[in-house]
């Protein structure tokens, strides 16, 4: 039989019996072609990590830390607990320390010297006034001392007894002035409320004289629990005066006004003051 057909010099492209299977076969060997490729690829990937010493399934050690040291984005980063702040400052003591007591004993035959100007006794009755007012206990001391104010005329009997109101006066055991303030309890006044008041200026003496004073109302009005109804200290209780006298000419050391007149080493320098008080000072 003739043949008539396109056997094999086919010009003009497929017959339409073969295209079909022809590209499907091009497809299948294009992409198994690069499926080897890829297998190739990650083959080469996996021996170079390998190589290099990396787990590509684990975090490198660097990349651990850091991560450790991020916060999570999710949690907020813990504040690390601050320290509970300082107590504020107090002006009061749990025991508190007495000042340097003064010298008993002088040099026999000794004379007080005198320095400059004596002041009026006008001027000096201006500063014990003001003394009398002033506030020496501080805001961060409890209400029973912030309440206390060194009587006036207690203020004027000591200055008399002291000194006779003379600013200029030098004593033999070194006290200085109307209220014949001693060099350490200065220091130690100074000290104790942070002032800076100078026993050689007359009216620095007074208050140094008076803010002393107002220590020792603490200072046995706590041991005696002199406490009026409102809390504060009973200035006049004659237990807390009689202690507070006799510590500002001895010293509190062996001065006990809980035990009475046995408590009080110098009785006769109380009595004094005490009768000053009813009778000092009224022509100055």
């Amino acid at each position: 039989m003739e043949y008539t057909g396109d056997a094999g010099g086919d010009t003009g492209g497929d017959t339409d019996e073969f295209p079909r299977p022809r590209r499907a076969a091009r497809r299948v060997g294009t992409v198994l072609l690069a499926l080897g490729l890829a297998v190739v690829l990650v083959g080469c990937a996996v021996i170079v990590n390998l190589a290099r010493g990396v787990d590509r399934d684990e975090p490198s050690q660097a990349a651990v830390t850091s991560a450790a040291a991020q916060p999570s984005p999710t949690e907020s980063p813990s504040p690390s607990p601050s320290p509970p702040p300082p107590p504020p400052p107090t002006e009061e003591a749990t025991e508190e320390e007495a000042p340097p007591p003064p010298p008993k004993t002088t040099k026999p035959g000794c004379q007080p010297t005198y320095k400059g100007k004596q002041l009026a006794k006008s001027q000096v009755r201006k500063y014990l006034d003001t003394a009398s007012k002033t506030k020496y206990w501080g805001t961060r001391a409890p209400a029973a001392e912030q309440a206390i104010r060194v009587p006036i005329r207690l203020l004027y009997a000591i200055a008399d007894q002291e000194s006779g109101w003379q600013s200029n006066i030098y004593a033999c055991d070194k006290g200085v002035g109307v209220m014949q303030v001693m060099p350490d309890t200065e220091t130690w006044m100074n000290q104790r409320f942070g002032t800076t008041y100078n026993i050689d200026v007359p009216a620095d003496n007074v208050h140094l004289g008076a803010q002393y004073l107002a220590w020792l109302f603490s200072y046995y009005g706590a041991q005696l629990k002199a406490y009026k109804s409102d809390g504060t200290y009973n200035l006049a209780d004659p237990k807390l005066l009689n202690g507070v006298i006799a510590a500002y000419n001895w010293g509190t050391a062996g001065v006990d006004p809980a035990q009475g007149k046995a408590g009080i080493p110098n009785g006769q320098y109380v009595d004094n003051v005490k009768a000053l008080m009813q009778t000092c000072c009224a022509n100055y």
